[in-house]
């Protein structure tokens, strides 16, 4: 009998043991080796104090606090590098609107000659945002006379200067600028702002266009756009004008020049159909109705003449200030032939033209000085009689600028700037009885908004008293000046 073979059986393999360090643990040793040769790199390399204050400095541009604190405290174990670290210190301070707390820190900082000049531009800042506007101007001042190619210090006072209304001192320090090609942009937006109130159109219609072609980027550029068409108005001129209107935001500056331009075409239907939006958004626009004044007249019929009367009777009973308005239903009144009517307002007109040489010869004497805030509300009153809101406001302001007691004073007069006024002839058809005044459909316009560049941190009121308030003892910005830094 055949012998069956004894099945197989599988014989496992022998375990292998390893003789080696897992690949796991070869990695995590690496790792340390390496972090540890590099802390040894690190430590063998002295620090070098002047990077922690171009960190600190680079740091402050961006609004970096914790890096700007970071390079403070790393200062401090370097005693040579005081004057750096107490200039960050002062400068962080400004960044936190805390200029009070600022002021002494500078000062320290200032007396040393390798950072002198910035510390005292920073100094002068402060001296302007806690509203100190004497010592701001000296400090200022001085930091031009010890280096005359401290832009941000001249920028700094021009808009002081502009502030108070020594418009003649601002123009001279913006000239130099625009010479030194500092900042065109904003530095030619604000010649073209006090040109503008001065009434030089022409010289500020050039200059708004110089702060376009420098920065043609700006988000403020409508505002910017609206101020040199306007200016253009005023003067006539608006020839490449329609190229820029689609950036205009003021319906009313927009579409007045495009009806000027299309009038300009003998287009006058399509002028007028451009009006109409504009006049049904805002019925009482002085600038909407005036040119809608203007291209009636220009008609020389006297059915469209007396239909231009008609719609403006509402408008001139609001704007009973204004001296082309006048002079448009003058014009309109004659070729309507209303004798009476376009007596009257002839009769205004001159009576505003006598007020406006009036404001032109003391504006002249008030924007050569840097004090006199009597001078400054007299003028204040007398733009108000003439019709020239926007300029009596700006001479209000700058009375408080320079003497901020007159804050509640000036309050009265600026709510009061944007009511109708009493006309200086009475109106026809009312018995010779004063019109009542009226509160506008209009508001008040807005103050021009700064370019995106404006390094005013520093938007100074920098006059104000320091009282014994919560600014004092926390040492934040005085009530109305603009926080920001300049860390310039």
């Amino acid at each position: 009998m055949s012998q069956k073979p004894a099945p197989s059986r599988t014989v496992p393999a022998p375990t292998r043991v390893s003789g080696g360090i897992p690949w796991w643990l070869w990695l995590i040793l690496v790792v340390f080796g390496v972090s540890v040769v590099t802390t040894l790199v690190r430590k063998a390399i002295p620090e070098d104090p002047r990077m922690y204050v171009q960190d600190g400095l680079a740091a402050l541009e961006i609004g970096d606090v914790p890096t700007v604190e970071r390079s403070i405290q790393k200062l401090m174990d370097f005693p040579e590098y005081a004057a750096q670290q107490k200039l960050l210190e002062g400068m962080l301070y400004l960044g936190k609107s805390k200029p009070l707390l600022a002021i002494p820190i500078l000062q320290e900082a200032s007396k040393d000659p390798t950072v002198r000049i910035k510390a005292l531009t920073q100094l002068g800042n402060a001296y302007m945002r806690s509203r100190q506007r004497l010592e701001s101007i000296a400090i200022l001042e001085t930091v031009l006379k010890e280096d005359e190619n401290t832009d941000d210090a001249r920028l700094n006072l021009a808009y002081v200067l502009k502030d108070m209304i020594s418009w003649d001192g601002a123009i001279k320090q913006l000239n130099t600028l625009v010479e030194r090609n500092f900042r065109p942009g904003i530095v030619n937006q604000l010649l073209g702002d006090i040109y503008a109130e001065m009434g030089q159109y022409t010289e500020a219609a050039t200059r708004y266009e110089a702060s376009l072609e420098a920065d043609p980027n700006n988000p403020s550029n409508s505002s910017t756009m609206s101020s040199m068409i306007r200016c253009r108005m005023e003067i006539g001129n608006l020839e490449g004008v329609e190229i820029l209107l689609p950036g205009v935001d003021s319906v009313g500056i927009r579409e007045s020049a495009r009806a000027l331009i299309l009038a300009g075409k003998n287009e006058t239907v399509q002028a007028l159909s451009a009006l109409e939006q504009a006049l049904t958004e805002s019925p009482n626009d002085a600038t909407t109705n005036l040119t809608y004044g203007k291209i009636m007249a220009a008609s020389g019929s006297k059915e469209k003449a007396i239909e231009a009367l008609a719609k403006l009777e509402g408008p001139i009973s609001i704007h009973t200030r204004n001296l082309k308005l006048f002079e448009v239903m003058a014009k309109l009144a004659t070729i309507a032939e209303d004798e009476e009517l376009a007596a009257t307002a002839q009769q205004k007109v001159d009576q505003l033209k006598d007020l406006e040489s009036q404001v032109s010869a003391k504006l002249a004497d008030v924007v050569k000085t840097r004090e006199g805030t009597q001078a400054r509300m007299e003028l204040g009153d007398l733009a108000a009689e003439a019709g020239r809101a926007e300029l009596s406001r700006s001479m209000y302001q700058g009375a408080v600028f320079i003497d901020p007691t007159l804050e509640a004073a000036v309050e009265m007069r600026m709510r009061a700037l944007f009511m109708s006024q009493l006309p200086l002839v009475s109106p026809r058809g009312n018995g010779g009885k004063a019109a009542e005044t009226v509160a506008p459909v209009d508001q008040a316009p807005e103050p021009t908004p700064e370019k995106a560049d404006t390094p005013k941190p520093d938007n100074p009121n920098p006059d104000e008293a320091v009282a014994p308030n919560k600014s004092a003892t926390d040492g934040t910005d005085a009530p109305g000046a603009t926080t920001g830094t300049s860390p310039n």
